[in-house]
């Protein structure tokens, strides 16, 4: 397993963090609470195994929910990882 660098300037978490806060014309950086959420979806997709429980995970730490994530924190999850699992 990868060690995670939680500093902004790490080019993997500030592209997890920017696509966990959603990607627009302009933006250029995440905001603090997706920065954080990046720190966990990073630990998460590195992982030792991609089990089922990973998607639904991922999309709940995207979203911030306890309970159920909205679709569209579901879309950024699978997106995530796809672009992050090797």
């Amino acid at each position: 397993m990868s060690t995670i660098t939680t500093s902004p300037t790490d080019p993997r978490l500030a592209e997890t963090a920017l696509a966990i806060c959603g990607r627009r014309e302009g933006k250029t950086a995440a905001c603090r609470s997706c920065t954080r959420k990046a720190v966990g979806a990073l630990a998460l997709v590195d992982g030792p195994e991609l089990g089922t429980a990973l998607l639904p995970e991922l999309a709940r730490i995207v979203c911030g929910s306890e309970d159920r994530s909205c679709a569209s924190c579901w879309d950024r999850a699978t997106a995530l990882l796809l672009e992050l699992r090797p």
